[in-house]
């Protein structure tokens, strides 16, 4: 700790240490670096590295020195330019809504073909599709499953596996799933899907994975070892992106990666399962 640390007023500990933000910081520097330029330009080369001294004193002490510097680089810093940064972008977990058409004389295709009981904040799996579909994955899992069922699943010509839970689709769309355990339960539920509701084959690639994901944070089970399913949730306000609400379900026996979605949170105080899985 330097002596500038414990002056009051200045010190910003959400925004510095473990939690600085480094686009943040860089845009910052850049900026002070900048604003010092102009400042020797327009009078002393001295004042424009006085200039600068202070904006880096203030970086260093508040984690930005330009007020809302956690918009901007939200709103201008591409995914891609954080991850360079060495920063994970929670929007690269991120499922949109999901837009189609409901079936004619219902405005809940889901609950209308018996897949979801819905509440107000939340949406359940009815017991008669549970069961359906646990009994549908233990089916495909004793025969395997084939690149054609993963073609079928999203709407594809051809799927070719390029990795034990990865396929590429009509050659140039590539889906990987975090265990093959969730690769089993999409391929399954998908299978179901496509009996129960009208509209599936009209559903795009989006859709289909949108529900499968909401589907899949509904296991309670894992099928691949039939042990307990963890599924946790929590709000998220990362300083460079928007407030997203994210989900994980991880067999507790075996370890696997059942699903992993992120979704901006609009204060609707829903469950990510429940916002996956609402067809507008």
């Amino acid at each position: 700790m330097t002596q500038f640390d414990d002056l009051p007023g200045l010190r910003r500990p959400e925004y510095t240490g473990e939690n600085r933000c480094v686009p943040c910081t860089v845009v910052n520097l850049l900026l002070a670096a900048l604003g010092g330029a102009v400042l020797g330009l327009a009078s002393h080369p001295a004042v424009g590295a006085l200039g600068f001294g202070v904006g880096a004193l203030l970086i260093y002490l508040r984690g930005y020195l330009v007020p809302g510097t956690p918009t901007l680089t939200q709103r201008y810093f591409p995914p891609w330019l954080r991850r360079a940064f060495g920063k994970e972008s929670i929007g690269d977990r991120r499922i949109e809504r999901v837009e189609a058409t409901p079936a004619a004389g219902t405005d809940d295709p889901l609950v209308a073909a018996r897949v979801l009981t819905r509440t107000a904040e939340d949406a359940e799996l009815t017991p008669a599709f549970r069961e359906e579909w646990h009994a549908r994955m233990d089916d495909i899992g004793d025969r395997g499953i084939e690149a054609e069922m993963v073609a079928e699943a999203f709407g594809a010509d051809t799927a070719e596996r390029v990795g034990a839970a990865s396929y590429v689709l009509d050659g140039e769309a590539s889906l990987r799933w975090g265990s093959e355990a969730a690769l089993l339960a999409d391929v399954a539920g998908a299978d179901l899907l496509d009996g129960r509701l009208e509209a599936w084959p009209e559903f795009d690639r989006d859709t289909r994975r949108s529900l499968l994901m909401g589907l899949r944070l509904c296991l309670s089970v894992c099928p691949g070892c039939g042990g307990a399913v963890r599924t946790e949730e929590d709000r998220v306000d990362p300083c460079c992106e928007k407030p997203h609400l994210v989900a994980e379900a991880v067999c507790a026996d075996c370890g696997a990666a059942l699903a992993d979605a992120a979704v901006v949170d609009s204060e609707t105080e829903t469950t990510v399962s429940a916002f996956l899985m609402e067809l507008e």
